[in-house]
């Protein structure tokens, strides 16, 4: 057995070692022990290496510098995402109009511009002088071409792609402008404009239409074009800096559609092919051109719809398939819901009350705008107010409102038959509305008022706050601030009402301080406030809270009711924008728990459900703002700003010192431009809260606000007659 096995094994090792595999692998070693011999270790650890060619060598140590610049180089490739989407994508917009107009009419807003200008340009914008007199006591005119250049240049230049220069005295026909301007591409050099009979350079007064990549070109021989210069003519300059800078003079894009500006005439100016109409020096001047364009645009637009009238019901003629005609002719067909928990009904009215829109009150009265909506269909539809007997109103969100409307004719004293009348207020197109890009970086400061009834709940809160927020990282801290009465006034000592809710924030802090080591701040503060007897408003809260936070972070005002959700702080950063908008969420509130339970426990988080809870509409206690926004609205109103706790009112003292809506803040911002977003949020949701109406510091309209709002906190009717016929049987 063993001999024939090792007879077996040697032919296998010869063929091994002869074979070309062999060979290769024995040749592969050697030029690896090779290579590696050519190279010779520095005292610095590093290898030198060389090329067979015989050039000189160099040595590749590792230094620190290297790894300082790898380093740096990593730092530096740090991707910050942009705020808003258009400026990670570069998108532009398409035309910005430069008004040219004196510093004084500027100041004094009397200018009056056609603001019909917004569905055919992007922006417009107002360059002017100061009406200051210089040494020679003249006043300072319309700014130079050049400077506006200049401004341009810096502040607008990357945001569009096409510049309308034009005087204050003329005027735009939006339609022809955008008709002319959309072949146009903003890489061209663009310099367009009405020739001067005399000079042949575009007319500055019948204005002149610039492209960015021209401007771009002629910055960069701004200081060539400011040292020749002339002073009467800015026309000249423009033209001589333009050409100079880009060999281009006064030209028309397009052959077969010139550029065309009209002196403007009254009562004899053709407004068809024009883009602009000039010459309108005095304000009376301009008020008329304004007005007949108006007027000429108008027949335009009825003409354009009786003409596509007409095509639709052609082509509905012709067509093999049965299309339906809808009124008016090219709206949305009324939508037909098979859902039978949608409201297809229509709501009666008269001229003063709307019936069943509210079911808490089966008689809503009428605001302005129905109103005036009501008096301007009864004017369309040929009805005297006298007449007017009833109408409906049908809200349908694909199509609008329709209307119908019944009125009584009479003749010589004699009533007639019956007149019904029908119409519609389509809805508008929708309008996209720019949103920056908000993560959950974005730090909230959560301000919440704590009363001597609240102890229990601020505690739940507390230790609900620690688990969801702070073990998930969430950057977003809490201040409580403590409401003390004069009954009540110890602070920190064995007598303090809130005494358990401070030591278990205490604990809280220091557990999670413990854990995370890295952060320096706190999660959880509290402010004490000594109040003379009376609850402080939410704006003598804010007042005394805002000073003491940061101006980067977002400011919501909560309560010891809410649940702590991270879908409602996420909620709170997109709708909370700096400078533009403020965020007053309408809150999802429990009904009574012996109503809606029973014997049963309450559960441990609030289930969004209709029958359990209700959107409080009344409820204005949450919000959210930026500190800049706030100060601004602040300094708006005529009732002073509250610094210190001395200056907070008392029950002896009047409360009419402060605003009529004081607990109202998101009214606050109405006076500024920050829009207020008042929206209902599912994920704010309250714990039951009872509600009392004191008569001694509350108004007449707050007392029945207060009434309302507390008759609606129980229940569903349905939920509140059940209870009662069970407690009959």
């Amino acid at each position: 057995m063993f001999p024939s096995r090792r007879s077996q094994f040697l032919p296998m090792v010869s063929s091994f070692f002869s074979s070309p595999f062999f060979f290769g692998l024995l040749v592969g070693f050697s030029l690896h022990l090779y290579y590696r011999g050519l190279g010779q270790t520095t005292q610095d650890g590093g290898i030198e290496r060389s090329i067979v060619t015989g050039e000189k060598t160099q040595a590749f140590v590792p230094t620190k510098e290297n790894d300082n610049n790898n380093k740096k180089d990593k730092n530096e490739k740090t991707f910050v995402r942009p705020r808003f989407v258009k400026d990670e994508l570069n998108i532009t917009k398409r035309l910005l109009v430069a008004v040219i107009t004196d510093g004084e009419i500027l100041q004094t807003q009397e200018n009056l511009f056609n603001w019909t200008l917004h569905s055919y340009v992007s922006d417009i914008v107002y360059f002017g002088n100061n009406s200051k007199e210089d040494e020679s006591g003249t006043k300072a005119g319309s700014p130079d071409i050049l400077d506006i250049l200049k401004q341009i240049s810096t502040h607008h230049l990357t945001q569009y792609q096409l510049f309308f220069i034009i005087p204050s005295t003329s005027a735009l026909h939006g339609k022809n402008i955008k008709q002319f301007t959309d072949p146009l591409s903003p890489s061209d050099l663009v310099y367009a404009g009405k020739k001067s009979s005399l000079t042949g350079t575009c007319d500055l007064q019948a204005g002149i239409l610039l492209s960015r990549e021209l401007i771009k070109q002629v910055m960069t021989e701004m200081a060539w074009c400011a040292r020749n210069r002339v002073s009467y003519d800015q026309s000249q300059n423009l033209e001589k800096c333009v050409f100079y800078a880009t060999k281009v003079k006064c030209h028309d894009p397009f052959d077969e559609s010139p550029y065309k500006a009209q002196k403007y005439k009254s009562s004899s100016t053709p407004f068809d092919s024009a883009l602009l109409f000039y010459g309108a020096t005095s304000a009376k001047t301009k008020n008329t051109l304004l007005h007949d364009l108006n007027v000429h645009n108008e027949k335009v637009f009825n003409n354009d719809v009786k003409n596509l009238d007409a095509n639709i019901r052609a082509f509905i003629n012709s067509s093999k398939y049965d299309i339906v005609v809808n009124w008016p002719t090219g709206s949305n067909p009324k939508f037909k819901s098979t859902d039978r928990f949608d409201r297809d009904v229509s709501l009666s009215f008269n001229q003063t009350h709307l019936l069943g829109d509210d079911e808490y009150d089966p008689a809503t009265k009428l605001d302005d705008n129905h109103a005036k909506d009501i008096q301007e269909i009864l004017k369309q539809c040929n009805i005297q107010s006298d007449d007017f007997n009833s109408g409906w109103k049908k809200v349908d969100a694909t199509r609008g409102a329709d209307y119908i409307l019944e009125g009584n004719q009479k003749s010589n004293e004699k009533r007639l038959a019956s007149k019904e009348c029908l119409a519609v207020r389509e809805l508008a197109n929708p309008e996209i509305v720019p949103m920056p890009f908000v993560t959950e970086s974005f730090r909230i400061s959560l301000i919440v008022p704590v009363m001597e009834k609240d102890s229990q709940k601020t505690m739940n809160m507390l230790r609900s706050f620690a688990k969801n927020s702070i073990e998930n990282s969430e950057r977003i801290f809490l201040m409580l601030v403590f409401i003390y009465t004069p009954e009540r006034p110890d602070k920190n000592n064995n007598n303090d009402f809130f005494k358990d809710v401070k030591q278990l924030a205490l604990q809280i802090s220091k557990k999670y301080k413990k854990k995370d080591k890295v952060k320096t701040s706190s999660h959880l503060l509290w402010y004490s406030l000594q109040t003379k007897g009376l609850t402080p408003s939410s704006i003598e809260l804010m007042d005394l809270v805002t000073h003491k936070l940061d101006d980067k972070t977002i400011i919501l005002l909560g309560s010891p009711d809410m649940e702590i959700r991270s879908d409602y702080f996420n909620r709170v950063r997109m709708n909370t924008i700096l400078g533009k908008q403020v965020f007053c969420p309408i809150p999802f509130v429990e009904y009574h728990p012996a109503i809606i339970y029973g014997k049963k426990r309450p559960t441990a988080s609030l289930s969004f459900n209709t029958s359990l809870g209700h959107f409080d509409t009344l409820n204005h206690h949450h919000l959210s703002f930026y500190k800049a926004d706030y100060l601004l609205a602040r300094s708006l109103i005529e009732f002073p700003i509250v610094k210190a706790e001395s200056e907070l009112g008392d029950k002896v003292a009047s409360a009419n010192k402060l605003p009529a809506e004081k607990e109202k803040l998101c009214s606050l911002f109405m006076h500024s431009k920050v829009h207020s977003l008042t929206a209902p949020e599912p994920s704010l949701r309250l714990r039951y809260e009872e509600i009392f109406c004191d008569q001694e510091i509350m108004s007449e309209l707050q007392m029945e606000s207060c009434f309302v709002r507390r008759m609606r906190s129980f229940g569903r009717r349905s939920q509140i007659a059940e209870m009662v016929m069970n407690k009959e049987q």
